[in-house]
């Protein structure tokens, strides 16, 4: 992680979600809390950039995104009827990637075994240049990532992901988001801890 790289506060109601579930792995620093961070993001509400379809008898999702006047890119997901009642994270808003062409956080209800988690959800910005996403699972197998262009933040993309019961089920995680170019040329990826 870039040092660059700052405090998650998401919202003062996140950390319920939070104990819910679990949080894996975070290109977003989720170590640290700002009172001056947490009071910004509670004065203006999110915009939605992104969808997390309804899948398995779970509800869709938003992912929600907010540049705070304390210079933070603030990524996260949430309930449709309840932004402010999600978890994510912040990253300076001058380079909310920190220098990677993707930048991802897992979240997860359930576990700590694969098998018992009922719901894996993936979020995460990605470059312009970053022309395909996907999830690389525990088997070797690979899942698209739909890509869709930021409303907020220049040059940005971003996606939101939901893991299939089925994969869950049968012991299957996410263990990377990986980027490509338009060549199929790997750009990076970012390990989700789990998997």
């Amino acid at each position: 992680m870039s040092t660059r790289r700052v405090v998650v506060a998401a919202v003062v109601m996140a950390a319920a979600a939070v104990l819910a579930g679990g949080v894996v792995a975070s290109a977003f620093d989720w170590s640290a809390s700002s009172a001056e961070l947490e009071a910004a993001l509670a004065k203006t509400p999110p915009t939605q950039v992104a969808d997390i379809a309804a899948a398995d008898g779970l509800p869709a999702r938003g992912v929600f995104a907010q540049i705070t006047p304390t210079g933070h890119f603030c990524l996260f997901d949430a309930p449709l009827d309840a932004p402010l009642m999600g978890g994510g994270g912040c990253n300076a808003a001058d380079d909310p990637l920190g220098g990677s062409p993707v930048s991802a956080s897992l979240a997860y209800d359930g576990g700590p075994a694969i098998e018992s988690v009922r719901d894996a959800r993936l979020i995460g910005l990605a470059a312009a240049n970053v022309a395909s996403a996907r999830v690389l699972m525990s088997d070797g197998s690979s899942r698209v990532v739909k890509l869709k262009r930021s409303t907020v933040g220049e040059q940005l993309q971003v996606f939101g992901y939901r893991v299939r019961r089925s994969d869950l089920k049968k012991g299957i995680g996410p263990v990377a988001i990986v980027a490509h170019d338009a060549n199929g040329v790997e750009l990076g990826r970012q390990p989700t801890g789990i998997g």
